[in-house]
């Protein structure tokens, strides 16, 4: 299979940066979350992760040249494989739950609608877009801008008194929701409408230095404009999961700037040590962040936010290393945890 070295790029640095989220957010406590170092570690973990990630996959299941029924099989193979890691990563607190006695409702861990659920469903909504004869990037488009419009009130509306555990997959601030649909399915959509338009894209980017210019500068301007809020947005964990037009705005300038620099980097540095290990880890991006949550799920119920910054390095490179290592090991035996 062909490799492209600016997405595997992007996926790469994708996973670089949420695992340190999923550390701080799980091991350290409250002060280490509030200091400077820790409220840095979930910035760079914001625009340029989760949102970089989706909108690679929406590039590429327009790409793929699956039929729109084998990448729904797939899009329901992605979901499965959600609800299998967070059984495993919650394991020993499901564990706890059944012989300890703990009281705690193991449904909003077995449910909690993290990155696969997302990628699961998104991948059947744009398996059915593709099945469009024409009208695809508009589509796509429009569906993406409607996705971040309509979230706050879509949050609202589906707040129910009563629990359930089907409406967080769609919309709502439940605190077991970190990636439902509104907003999140407007990442894919945007990737998705991108490879449509690509070449027209490109073409009217590359045409004059000028335009090249202006359009890095709104969007530095932009992203510096509402820099403050955009930050305060995207370390209070809440807020970006559950983050409504204004911030996809703003986020979606940050990840121009992001994409230009790491397009450059490619091109002027195209076989460099590190670029080549975040490439590496970006093809193999399913194994790593499975291993990775079901290391620190484990042992997040056994420490759960009591540890201090001061070991935030220590835990951060032993567990990156581990899942490293058992990445490399999973690729060398040839074997492929999902595709």
């Amino acid at each position: 299979m062909k490799r492209y070295p600016l997405p595997d790029l992007l996926k790469g640095f994708a996973v670089f940066l949420i695992v340190p989220v999923h550390i701080i957010e799980t091991f350290i406590d409250y002060p280490g979350r509030e200091s400077l170092f820790g409220k840095v570690l979930l910035l760079l973990g914001g625009p340029v992760g989760v949102p970089v990630f989706m909108m690679v996959m929406g590039y590429f299941i327009a790409k793929s040249k699956k039929k729109p029924w084998q990448n729904v099989i797939r899009g329901i193979k992605v979901f499965v494989l959600g609800l299998l890691l967070n059984i495993g990563l919650n394991a020993n607190l499901l564990i706890k739950i059944k012989y300890a006695g703990w009281q705690i409702n193991p449904w909003e861990y077995i449910w909690g609608v993290d990155i696969f659920y997302l990628a699961g469903l998104s991948i059947v909504v744009l398996a059915l877009l593709k099945s469009l004869k024409r009208g695809k990037t508009l589509v796509a488009f429009v569906l993406a801008f409607l996705v971040l419009i309509f979230t706050a009130p879509m949050n609202a509306f589906l707040m129910v008194t009563e629990r359930s555990y089907l409406l967080p997959f769609i919309a709502g601030t439940y605190s077991w929701a970190y990636f439902p649909l509104f907003p999140w399915l407007a990442y894919p959509l945007f990737g998705f409408a991108f490879f449509y338009s690509e070449e027209t894209i490109v073409r009217f980017y590359s045409a004059h230095k000028l335009i090249r210019i202006a359009i890095l500068a709104v969007a530095g301007f932009f992203v510096v404009l509402f820099g403050q809020w955009g930050i305060r947005t995207t370390i209070n964990l809440p807020d970006y999961y559950h983050h409504t037009f204004s911030f996809a705005m703003w986020g979606m300038g940050v990840i121009v700037l992001w994409v230009v620099f790491l397009r450059f980097l490619v091109q002027k540095y195209p076989t460099s040590i590190i670029g080549n290990f975040l490439k590496w880890l970006g093809k193999n991006i399913t194994q790593f962040y499975v291993i990775q949550w079901l290391i620190i799920g484990n042992i997040a119920t056994a420490i759960y936010q009591t540890q201090a910054i001061n070991t935030y390095v220590y835990w951060y490179s032993g567990i990156f290393a581990v899942t490293i290592l058992l990445t490399w090991l999973l690729e060398k035996a040839n074997i492929k945890l999902a595709r």
